[in-house]
């Protein structure tokens, strides 16, 4: 009877063991890349960005085809055919190499002139009372931001979202841009932006839109701008955080809804993320993969950041129990072709099951990091 007991719980140990070992099974190191896609794309180009991911190791290529500069036709049911030509073109090239295709698209972000004329109301309003719509900020045209309270700017999301997922051989769709605009910009870029962020300024402060507003007051009986420091409640920063993690999180159900891979990309660690743009993407849901994008010079922060970042992002996303894998993005200026083994045990180390390069452009303007990326990805992997 002692044996059989003993045998038992012999047996229990090791069914325990097993079961840990399987929750806590990190997903195969997976090898992507970010293009810029356009219209004028030569087929030769094409046919030289695949062959070379293949060729060195790149499984996957995120390709944008919305951007700042949309190629979008006019159209009252706003479909963007030019989106669609793009990933067309690129499927062939993703089939003949046996690489990934994934849609790269802008998500709050987004300037296309049919949509800001029929729509002025859906973009984001800052503390001030002025529409990201009607405004320049930073001097950049294309800072036009969606507001994620409107439940009419998910809608169209998703149709933009659905219209791209028809393309067959596409493998999964990519968000980019899922957020609000910077209300403090990555700390190295202030000089060189010429702005002054020592602290939060009304200016950069987004969304505080009737809808935004309305829907605060309903859940906690206040109007944020009643208050002397909106910034300071954080009943008001947690509505924001929530409102922009519930429409990802909607946007990312329509992808997987398709039969498509979700994928988002995102600022580099969690804390700074919700600080500097209000994006809390640990709990970002129906994501199969987040790309926290861990450029770190634009941080002023040292090397060894990367893997900080990277475990930090592991960690919310475990503490938030968000099932997504992360893969850490680095911009390839900031991890020289000599050290690239250096940043690819930094991503190993803070726990990262992939990694994704910034961009391919980059690496063929980079003399040699295409030959020392080959033989750095075949000793990782």
């Amino acid at each position: 009877m002692k044996k059989l007991s003993l045998i038992l719980v012999l047996m229990s140990l090791v069914s325990s063991i097993f079961m840990s070992c399987s929750e806590n099974k990190k997903e195969p190191t997976r090898i992507w890349a970010w293009v810029s896609g356009s219209l004028t794309m030569s087929d030769e180009t094409l046919e030289h960005y695949f062959s070379k991911c293949s060729e060195v190791g790149i499984e996957a290529i995120m390709m944008e085809c919305h951007g700042g500069y949309p190629e979008i036709l006019d159209s009252t049911s706003f479909r963007d055919e030019a989106a669609i030509q793009i990933i067309r073109r690129a499927v062939p090239y993703a089939e003949k190499y046996g690489v990934e295709l994934h849609a790269w698209i802008w998500t709050t972000n987004r300037c296309e002139k049919t949509l800001r004329e029929a729509h002025p109301e859906w973009y984001q309003v800052n503390a001030q009372g002025e529409s990201c719509n009607d405004i320049k900020l930073y001097n950049r045209e294309h800072y036009r931001w969606l507001c994620p309270s409107r439940p009419e700017v998910t809608e169209y999301l998703k149709d933009r979202v659905r219209e791209l997922a028809e393309i067959e051989g596409l493998d999964g769709i990519h968000l980019d841009f899922i957020r609000y605009p910077d209300v403090i910009l990555p700390y190295g870029l202030h000089e060189s932006r010429g702005v002054v962020q020592d602290k939060v300024y009304p200016l950069w402060d987004f969304c505080y839109c009737d809808v935004c507003r309305a829907e605060f007051k309903k859940l906690h009986g206040f109007d944020p701008m009643d208050l002397e420091d909106p910034t300071a409640s954080q009943e008001w920063m947690q509505y924001r955080w929530d409102a922009m993690a519930h429409m990802a999180s909607e946007v990312a159900a329509e992808i997987k809804k398709c039969g498509k891979v979700s994928s988002a990309a995102v600022f580099a660690s969690p804390e700074e993320s919700k600080k500097l743009v209000r994006q809390d993407w640990a709990n970002f849901r129906n994501l199969d993969y987040v790309f926290p994008m861990i450029y770190h010079k634009f941080y002023a922060a040292e090397d060894p950041w990367v893997e900080t970042a990277t475990r930090e992002g592991v960690e919310a996303l475990a503490a938030s129990g968000n099932g997504a894998q992360l893969c850490s993005g680095l911009f390839i200026w900031h991890a020289p072709a000599d050290r690239i083994p250096e940043f690819l045990d930094y991503v190993s180390n803070g726990g990262a099951t992939g990694i994704s390069f910034f961009s391919l452009e980059g690496i063929d303007k980079y003399e040699g990091y295409w030959d020392s990326l080959k033989v750095a990805l075949s000793q990782w992997k």
